[in-house]
């Protein structure tokens, strides 16, 4: 039977090009730009490599110190790492935490050059601890990062991106062991990892030192970074960081109670701008869910006209099949599965336009350069595939659901004069 509306379906489409043109391009612009704004948040939520633990770390950025005296008077700012170190620097259910701090924002800050290319280059550099390379997952090239004892006592020691190596010396080959300089100081080279995407925040940089190789260090703000054991811990971790900022208020003379913004996961983090109050995630997602609920609603409503106007010339044929005993499910049945048939063919296109999108348009979608290519992974999923075809069979529903049932309910005499539905 299937296979009988399937034929009937084709032909269909054959028959009305006009109609079938306009519906099929409504369903995949709609399902293009629903399929863009998933993969846009999927790219920068999804555990991928290096940030294979983005679902269960959990930042600290900032701290706002609010008088005691006076309510209305507050300052905020970046994670000092004096606060970090009495106070948040021993969390016990995670399983490990690190320091983190970012020159992306001053990428002209820091400068690098080697004996093989004497003349200075800016520097995207990250500034860590041992810890770090627990959390985040790179693929070397060549060497190892620098340990624990390194950081701990300042050893001058840093691992390069692929990119960086070629420029400083040529190749990645034979790299470990030499010597380059960065902000006037000496370094030796630990480890070459492969370049990452800008996509990921806290894993994109051209170098990455022991943050207790610079000097003034412990005067500089920093971000924290908590793995914990299980994604789930966050309740028992947020209690430790309540803890913190209690035991601040009440032993500290500064005259000021501190509140600490956070922990928060991946994606609230993401949301983290302003060191004065927390992420607003509520508008956020009330944002995300109006976007998608427009580029939902607008086309199925257009595409409901297209289907009312094909029930239409139909009419006739339904009045027939019904003289001749066919039941009004069946009748309802054929006509979905016939605009089922559309919204399918529609959305793989819009599936597939959404990836072009996505790729074309990933400088302006993600901040990226153009030479930075996005993983595959982070496009190509199940749950993305699977909601795909869900919004088909419901855009579907909505376009043709509603003439469908008014055509099968309409008398034999009714449909066979073409009157009204």
């Amino acid at each position: 039977m299937f296979k009988v509306y399937l034929k009937q379906a084709i032909a269909m489409l054959k028959q009305n090009k006009f109609i079938s043109i306009v519906s099929i391009g409504g369903t995949a612009l709609a399902i293009m730009m629903i399929m863009v704004i998933i993969v846009s948040q999927s790219v920068q939520n999804r555990d991928i490599a290096p940030e294979v633990n983005r679902d269960r770390t959990f930042y600290i950025k900032n701290v706002r110190f609010n008088s005691k005296k006076d309510a209305e008077s507050s300052n905020s700012g970046p994670l000092r790492y004096s606060f970090y170190k009495e106070f948040l620097s021993d969390i016990k259910t995670a399983e490990t935490t690190s320091l983190i701090a970012l020159s992306k924002f001053a990428p002209n800050k820091n400068m690098v050059k080697s004996l093989a290319h004497p003349e200075r280059l800016p520097l995207n550099l990250i500034q860590t601890d041992a810890s770090y390379w627990q959390i985040m997952s790179f693929n070397y090239l060549e060497g190892k990062p620098f340990t624990k004892e390194d950081s701990d006592s300042g050893i001058k020691t840093v691992v390069l991106s692929e990119s960086t190596a070629k420029k400083l010396f040529g190749s990645t080959s034979n790299v470990v062991g030499k010597d380059v300089e960065i902000d006037f100081n000496s370094y030796k080279v630990s480890g070459i990892v492969t370049d990452v995407s800008r996509i990921f925040e806290y894993a994109s940089g051209d170098a990455w030192i022991p943050y207790t190789s610079k000097d003034g260090y412990a005067h500089r703000y920093y971000t924290l970074l908590i793995l914990a054991k299980d994604k789930g811990d966050l309740p028992l971790i947020n209690d430790e960081i309540r803890l913190a900022e209690s035991r601040y208020n009440i032993t500290t003379n500064s005259g000021q109670n501190a509140i600490i913004w956070g922990p928060y996961n991946h994606k609230i983090q993401r949301l983290n701008i302003w060191s004065n109050t927390g992420p607003d995630e509520k508008s956020a997602n009330n944002r995300i869910i109006f976007i998608l609920i427009i580029l939902f609603l607008v086309p199925a409503v257009n595409l409901t006209s297209f289907s009312l106007s094909r029930i239409k010339k139909r009419t006739e044929e339904i009045g027939v099949r019904k003289a001749f005993g066919a039941k009004k499910y069946v009748i309802l049945i054929q006509v979905l599965y016939e605009n089922f048939i559309t919204s399918l063919i529609g959305g793989i296109i819009g599936l597939c336009l959404s990836y072009v999108i996505v790729i074309w348009l990933k400088h302006w979608l993600f901040d990226i350069r153009d030479e930075v290519s996005i993983p595959l992974e982070t496009l190509v999923s199940l749950p993305i595939f699977l909601s795909v075809f869900v919004v088909c069979l419901i855009l579907n529903l909505l376009s043709a659901g509603i003439p469908a049932y008014q055509a099968s309910r309409m008398t034999i005499v009714s449909s066979l004069t073409k009157k009204e539905i």
